[in-house]
């Protein structure tokens, strides 16, 4: 697993296709025989990814989106371990990948 100082600077772009919901779960899919279903905080950091802006910007991006949210405020150094978690399981199967 890559930590945070290795992908900081890399910007990850998201693969595959959004099908839909199923229950609490969000479906994406590579092909027709790779379907994820992804929490909610895995699908909104995966919808981020648009290849743009490197973890450190989207870091602190979902940090600026939840101060509008007051029961939900965490730091971008609260954020850096999840949000990197999440990444890392996200392109271990192939919905991300990292272009520099």
């Amino acid at each position: 697993m890559l930590g945070f100082e290795e992908i900081k600077s890399k910007k990850p772009l998201k693969q595959g296709i959004e099908l839909g919901v199923e229950g609490e779960n969000y479906i994406v899919s590579l092909d027709e025989e790779r379907t994820y279903a992804l929490s909610l905080s895995a699908y909104y950091v995966w919808q981020m990814c648009e290849g743009t802006k490197n973890v450190e910007e989207l870091i602190h991006q979902i940090s600026e989106e939840l101060k509008a949210s007051p029961e939900a405020t965490l730091s971008e150094e609260e954020l850096r371990e999840p949000v990197t978690l999440i990444l890392n399981q996200l392109a271990e199967v192939g919905l991300i990948k990292f272009v520099d």
